[in-house]
């Protein structure tokens, strides 16, 4: 029903319908953000509650959770390890992805490793923490540069704090973030 409705459309493509993703018993729907669409998606939505069953009112919903003796929680909310929220995310929010990533850092034997070493586990393990994590969410600009500081404090001098000083850093970071082809290392710019 989604699919075929000519007034909920994808959000950057006219012409093509909204993206319905589905993963295990989970749905997301990535639609233009406009009134008409989005009102008819809460139609198709609720027609399909009344019809299934999947629908429960607010004292339902109460006397449930207090049958299970759990508690009802709202957002955000960490998802397949990512924070959920249809607000802003505040800095604090990163503030455990950070500490993932202090926590690779800290098991590394960086001084047994050259650059090249230390460059494939930027580039192979540090990278795509990151972009998985960007993948459904804009970083903040200050997250972008705390990381960039601890990946190349990291591949220069095996520090495992990210504050190495600028003298450590041998080669510029836009000639590190460069393709291999072209003189760099190939790590990514997570700013780009």
């Amino acid at each position: 029903m989604i699919r075929a409705c000519e007034n909920i459309h994808h959000p950057t493509e006219n012409g093509l319908p909204c993206a319905v993703l589905q993963y295990a018993d989970d749905t997301l729907i990535v639609l233009k953000g406009d009134v008409t669409g989005v009102t008819t998606l809460k139609n198709i939505l609720d027609q399909f509650a009344s019809l299934s069953g999947l629908h429960m009112d607010e004292q339902v919903v109460t006397d449930c959770v207090q049958a299970i003796g759990c508690r009802r929680e709202g957002f955000p909310q960490p998802y397949l390890g990512l924070p959920l929220s249809f607000h802003k995310l505040p800095l604090s929010a990163f503030t455990t992805y950070i500490q993932k990533t202090d926590r690779y850092l800290s098991s590394w034997q960086a001084q047994l490793l050259n650059p090249m070493g230390r460059a494939v586990l930027v580039n192979y393990v540090l990278d795509s923490q990151l972009v998985y994590f960007m993948s459904s969410l804009q970083l903040p600009p200050s997250i972008i540069h705390q990381m960039d500081r601890k990946r190349r404090a990291f591949l220069w001098s095996g520090e495992k704090t990210g504050k190495s000083s600028p003298a450590s850093c041998l080669v510029a970071w836009t000639t590190v973030c460069a393709p291999k082809d072209l003189g760099g290392l190939g790590i990514k710019d997570m700013g780009t």
